[in-house]
């Protein structure tokens, strides 16, 4: 967990660092200022893309930790269950104890009455009792008697003794027992109290670390939709002011690829890489437009390809027959399948920037035999 902790916050701090653009321009920026502006942002957008693809990543990770913590919340819930189930068993015992000791107390009360009123008895005959009873006797056969009744009586009294001794050590038992049983639940109550505080630590921990994924990922995407929307904001007002970049004037046989946007920011031809920043053939037209802006079919035809492609990112190929094909690169989404018909001017992708890209636009390639021609031998 640290090191996702570790990982999560050098993210945060890496992407925070990029300068980001704000939406206002004023209007004496150049339109090469304005280009500019715009590629910063896009960088600033894809790092913040990168950074939630990586956080994306790492949910499998933390989901995992997330796994094993709960395995451990679940092996300590059984260990409160069990202790519940011995609190539950000592507290019958204890029941049971009470319930004796209270019979036990009762049958000592009984015993005292019995055995004051046989020392009350004792008290006021003392030995002359025993002795007078076996002074009235009639006969021998009498005296044996009374001597056998004397014998009884004294027994009895003896018994009285012991039973109530006995009875004592049962109460003692008992209180001992009972004081016992405290000390068990006392010590069962230490250890369920212990078991939900470090439930709860582990259920506190979980949320920690999940709150803190949510929220990261929240401010990348967060950063990203500013950008876009900064993005747009800027190429409204490239579009709405004067600039060198070419527009197409309709003039071609096939229709513009991009409804949203006439301009051209990369032409067809050698030119410095945004990317490498080295010199390299372009074979195709960059089109910028706002994010999610429909793509559209330049021709009717077939869709041959509509798939990630490196480099272009989400892609689509369009066979228009006799050898020519076009090629829609960059999109955020793709609206059409392979293999199925499309018509002139049909929507079949939105504006993003996929792939090798540093803003959102359309790379638009037109092809001849399987080679990359001038596409504005087409669309005019």
């Amino acid at each position: 967990m640290k090191n996702i902790k570790k990982y999560l916050c050098a993210a945060l701090a890496a992407v925070m660092m990029v300068t980001v653009i704000p939406a206002h321009t004023t209007k004496a920026a150049s339109y090469s200022e304005l280009q500019a502006k715009r590629e910063s942002l896009a960088k600033s957008t894809n790092n913040a893309k990168k950074e939630i693809e990586k956080l994306k990543g790492k949910k499998v990770s933390l989901e995992d930790e997330m796994a094993t913590l709960d395995k451990g919340l679940q092996s300590m819930q059984d260990e409160y269950d069990a202790a519940k189930a011995d609190l539950d068993f000592l507290a019958v015992r204890l029941n049971e104890a009470q319930a004796e000791l209270d019979e036990a107390s009762a049958q000592r009360e009984a015993q005292f009455d019995l055995l004051s009123d046989r020392m009350k008895f004792l008290q006021e005959k003392g030995s002359t009792g025993y002795l007078e009873i076996l002074l009235d006797s009639e006969s021998f056969s009498d005296l044996f008697l009374r001597m056998q009744y004397v014998n009884d009586i004294m027994s009895y009294d003896k018994e009285i003794l012991d039973e109530l001794q006995e009875i004592q050590n049962t109460i003692q038992a008992k209180t001992d027992e009972i004081a016992e049983n405290h000390a068990e639940q006392q010590a069962v109550v230490d250890i369920q109290k212990e078991k939900l505080d470090e439930m709860d630590a582990v259920v506190a921990q979980k949320k920690a670390l999940w709150a803190s994924y949510e929220s990261d990922l929240a401010k990348y995407e967060k950063l990203v939709k500013a950008n876009e929307a900064n993005d747009a904001a800027i190429l409204r007002q490239m579009n709405a002011s004067s600039s060198p970049a070419r527009v197409y004037t309709g003039n071609g046989k096939f229709t513009w690829p991009v409804p949203a946007s006439s301009r051209i920011s990369s032409e067809y031809g050698y030119r410095t890489s945004p990317i490498s920043g080295k010199r390299e053939f372009h074979n195709g037209l960059d089109i910028p437009a706002p994010y999610g802006s429909a793509i559209v079919a330049t021709e009717a035809g077939t869709v041959t390809y509509a798939a990630w492609m490196n480099g272009y990112g989400y892609t689509i190929i369009i066979d228009h027959g006799s050898g020519i094909t076009s090629l829609y690169g960059h999109n955020s989404s793709l609206v059409v399948k392979k293999g199925q018909k499309v018509s002139r001017g049909q929507t079949i992708a939105k504006c993003g920037s996929t792939g090798w890209s540093t803003g959102n636009h359309c790379h638009f390639t037109i092809s001849k035999g399987g080679s990359a021609v001038n596409p504005h031998n087409y669309v005019g």
